[in-house]
């Protein structure tokens, strides 16, 4: 009987860590999707002529809603940043300064950092939709979306004279993205499934 106790308190201790995990990585989820609405926005502002910094922070907004939902649904708590911060994932604050100098410099070094946070967001939400099936859902519609945000920096990537080497995606996978055609957007607010 103690064995079966002391199993039983392990799985409990494991189911307890991954549980946390969990949170930790749809918390980053939901920050990453703040970190575009907030980095196209100041982008916005140094170069407002640059069509999709002006219309793709609604988008963003949308997709920080529905990861809003997802979180609601699994119990965890919106992230609340301490002082002198704008993120609780680590990393977030660095990645958000490093694009952000980036992406000043020129409309050309703009476009890059869009492709670049739209490479590595689909990459992300394709991986959560292995990871957090209940929701997989709102994760490929989130997906869809960021590949016609992608397509967007990239046509304007393109028509400034830049380039782009995928860094999260495969090169065959960011091909397929450039390649394809529109995709349904982004899940409408409160459309997280309940585990």
């Amino acid at each position: 009987m103690k064995t079966i106790t002391l199993l039983a308190l392990g799985f409990l201790a494991i189911s307890s860590i991954a549980r946390g995990s969990g949170a930790a990585d749809l918390i980053r989820l939901y920050e990453e999707e703040v970190l575009a609405h907030d980095l196209y926005v100041a982008l916005g502002k140094v170069h407002p002529e640059i069509m999709p910094l002006r219309n793709i922070p609604r988008s963003e907004l949308m997709h920080r809603k529905a990861m809003a939902a997802v979180l609601k649904a699994d119990g965890i708590p919106l992230p609340k940043p301490p002082a002198g911060r704008r993120f609780v994932s680590a990393g977030l604050d660095e990645t958000f300064a490093t694009w952000l100098a980036e992406g000043i410099k020129s409309e050309a070094a703009a476009c890059r950092v869009g492709v670049r946070l739209e490479d590595h967001d689909i990459a992300d939400l394709r991986k959560a939709q292995l990871d957090f099936p209940a929701h997989k859902d709102v994760f490929a519609r989130l997906e869809a979306a960021s590949n016609n945000h992608l397509r967007a920096f990239h046509r304007n990537l393109m028509a400034r004279g830049g380039a782009y080497t995928p860094e999260a995606l495969p090169a065959a996978d960011l091909k397929a993205i450039l390649d394809g055609t529109k995709s349904r957007g982004p899940a409408p607010c409160g459309a997280a499934t309940r585990r």
